[in-house]
């Protein structure tokens, strides 16, 4: 890589576009003293970068943009120009060529280009040190600065050479991690200090969460046993209505059959009832005629009563008989009254069953009299009620008996018709029993209907209340449902889902339960949930981050560690070489003495010792000379001209050691002699080979070794021009 071109527009002196092309080997640019020519060199760094104002000999940018002049008016904008050859890829860019520019504005805003593509002044800079290109005091050396290599500290003596060594780019990446490693531990502290600070507030949020997610599963579990415990009872009232409806229907059938059988029976009834009541017509007829001979036998007994009472007292035991006959008529009586009773009772009997009743007690009563009086059990002697009646006189004792014997044949004919009549009265009802066995059990299978008819009934009723009540649980359960389903508890399912296994009251038991411990959990805001998820996420995220700067630290400690190593490494092998070419163009330049470079360490003090990775960089530079014929050593004791060989002789030998693509040497040789400037030419003229120079100059010798020289004057007031001439051009014309 070589300078192959500078452009300058409108930078300090250069108002018009002034152009320096440049070849290998030594160009040199002369002028007079104000003529502009070190504008040259301020250019060169400018374009390089350059921040400092000082460097390029101004004190705010807008200096460096044309003022103005009688005859050209000021510019409002300096742009600087250069142009590499890049076939040896120095740039790490797929370019031969590489245009750097800048651009400085009035406003101070300032514009950087790398092949016409804006970059950063960073990205600049990056490039530069890849190419080996440095503007501490190595690339550009203009008057004074060789002496200020000598007055540098030894730590700005090593930067130095870590600039002509091509160490700066290490050491910028090496700057690089510092940073981004002090950074990284202040992320990671601060990451610490707010995990830290998070952590109680993180717990409680958790605890909060866990409740809020406790009850939140409690109610959706309480919504799906509430939805399953609905669709039950739902689905148990349907089924039960379809029952009651079911039965009803049957009931309703049943009914409709009773009915129609009732209607048959009733009419079948109404069929036989006209025969019975003719029966019951005839058994009426008998039953007067009955009680009329019953009458008329109860009189004959009466009598034979009395006529047998009379004959009993004409006796001999009269008073004893007498006596008896006054009890045994009170006896009579007393039966006589009761068999009397009965009779008044057969006129209120409506019924052929209830007839034939009190007509068998009314002859088993009578019986029991006739048999007393038969037997002579009592005495039939005729009395009064309050006593005997008189005896009768002997001559009437045999037509009492024939009245005995009249009387009790009437008597006999009385029973005969009384036989006769009971006779028929049995022939009616024997013809007649069956009908009245069929009305009797027509009748109470009619009873039994109606008994079945009116229990229907009332199972109707018991329906009709059953699906009344059916309905309105329906109906409450509706209602729940659809404010279930408004607040957003309730869900349809489908019967597959139902816990079968489980009885209603277990799961009404588990609801009951469920609200239970939905009341013993404290009310929470729902936005504590989120406001854990968004704690939580922040708290992951701070997490990982640590992990990702311990590991960044961790991974930037080692880069740091490398680049050390690697820049120790090759500083070592250079500084080796370095000390050798110094001590030989010291003597070169000097005509013998020595010099040599020293690594000195410039350790921190103890309180300074948290800068480990700096510490590694605590070490510098020193130059230790001893000049011929002289008892002087020590930089301090050595005269101008001195320190100038001295500073001329160190960086000659690091060009040796490590040669720059250009090198821009700014009236350096001005403070030389005449042979010291013979040895100066001499020593470009050897470089020459491997370094581009630019050497701006009054020297003739310096001159003399130029390939091509550019002359800069200021014709008009303030603004610089170019010439330029080939010496091999120059000479061809001239042969």
């Amino acid at each position: 890589m070589y300078l192959k071109k500078l452009e300058l527009h409108g930078f300090k002196s250069f108002a018009s576009t002034a152009m320096l092309e440049f070849e290998h080997g030594i160009s040199a640019i002369v002028g007079p003293n104000g003529s502009g020519k070190s504008n040259v060199a301020d250019a060169l760094r400018f374009v390089l970068g350059e921040q400092s104002m000082k460097s390029v000999r101004s004190k705010k940018m807008e200096d460096l943009i044309f003022s103005g002049s009688a005859s050209k008016p000021r510019m409002n904008m300096a742009s600087v120009a250069i142009h590499f050859d890049n076939s040896d890829k120095a740039f790490p860019l797929e370019f031969d060529s590489v245009v750097i520019r800048r651009k400085v504005f009035r406003d101070g805003e300032n514009q950087y280009f790398i092949n016409d593509a804006h970059v950063r002044l960073k990205d600049l800079a990056e490039l530069i040190a890849k190419a080996h290109l440095g503007l501490k005091g190595y690339t550009i050396i203009n008057q004074g600065m060789g002496d200020a290599i000598l007055s540098a500290s030894p730590k700005e003596r090593r930067e130095i050479i870590f600039e002509a060594l091509g160490l700066k780019e290490f050491q910028m990446k090496k700057s690089e991690a510092l940073l981004k490693l002090a950074q990284t531990r202040t992320n990671l502290d601060n990451a610490h200090n707010i995990v830290r600070e998070i952590e109680p507030h993180l717990k409680f949020l958790k605890k909060q969460a866990e409740k809020i997610e406790e009850r939140h599963h409690l109610e959706q579990k309480l919504k799906e046993l509430e939805s399953q415990y609905l669709h039950k009872q739902v689905r148990a009232l349907e089924r039960k209505e379809q029952q009651l409806e079911k039965e009803a229907s049957a009931g309703q059938d049943a009914r409709v059959r009773l009915q129609i059988e009732l209607a048959r029976v009733a009419k079948e009834i109404e069929s036989n009832q006209g025969a019975i009541e003719n029966a019951f017509g005839d058994v009426a007829k008998f039953e007067q005629a009955l009680l009329a001979l019953e009458e008329e036998r109860n009189d004959l007994s009466r009598e034979i009563g009395k006529v047998e009472g009379m004959l009993a007292l004409s006796g001999k035991n009269r008073s004893e008989d007498a006596r008896v006959a006054a009890v045994t008529m009170a006896y009579v009586k007393e039966k006589l009254e009761a068999l009397n009773l009965l009779l008044e009772e057969f006129k209120q009997c409506s019924t052929y069953e209830m007839l034939h009743q009190k007509s068998s007690h009314f002859m088993k009563q009578f019986g029991a009299v006739l048999r007393d009086i038969r037997e002579n059990k009592i005495s039939t002697a005729m009395c009064s009620e309050t006593g005997p009646e008189p005896i009768a006189p002997a001559s009437d004792v045999g037509e009492l008996e024939k009245r005995r014997k009249e009387l009790q044949e009437l008597l006999c004919l009385s029973d005969e018709k009384l036989r006769s009549a009971k006779e028929e009265i049995r022939k009616i009802n024997a013809s007649h029993a069956g009908t009245r066995e069929l009305v009797y059990e027509l009748k109470n299978t009619q009873r039994e209907k109606e008994f079945s008819l009116q229990n229907l009934q009332e199972k109707f009723a018991s329906f009709d209340r059953e699906i009344g009540e059916v309905h309105k649980e329906k109906e409450i359960l509706n209602k729940e449902i659809r404010f279930l389903q408004g607040q957003g508890s309730f869900f349809p399912i489908d019967d597959s889902s139902v816990l079968h296994t489980q009885q209603d009251e277990e799961i009404r038991r588990n609801i009951e339960r469920m609200k239970l411990k939905l009341e013993n959990i404290d009310l929470i805001d729902s936005n504590v949930k989120q406001e854990y998820e968004e704690t939580q996420k922040r708290y992951d995220f701070l997490t990982k981050e640590s992990e990702d700067l311990l590991t960044a630290t961790s991974s930037l400690v080692k880069v740091i560690a490398e680049l050390d190593e690697l820049i120790s490494e090759r500083f070592k092998i250079a500084f080796v070489n370095i000390n050798k070419n110094f001590n030989a163009y010291f003597k070169t330049l000097f005509g013998g003495g020595t010099a040599h470079l020293e690594v000195v360490d410039n350790a921190p003090a103890p309180d300074e010792q948290e800068q480990e990775m700096e510490n590694k960089d605590a070490y510098g530079v020193d130059i230790e000379v001893l000049l011929p014929k002289k008892k002087v050593s020590g930089l301090a004791m050595l005269s101008g001209g001195e320190r100038t060989l001295t500073s001329l002789a160190l960086l000659f030998a690091l060009v040796s050691t490590s040669p720059p693509p250009f090198l821009v040497l700014d009236e350096i040789d001005a403070p030389l002699d005449e042979a010291n400037s013979l040895r100066f030419a001499e020593i470009l003229k050897e470089l020459k080979a491997h370094t581009q120079f630019i050497v701006i100059t009054h020297n003739r010798e310096t001159m003399r070794q130029a390939d091509i020289l550019y002359g800069v004057t200021m014709q008009d007031e303030g603004v610089s021009k170019l010439l330029s001439l080939k010496f091999d051009a120059a000479t061809e014309l001239v042969a």
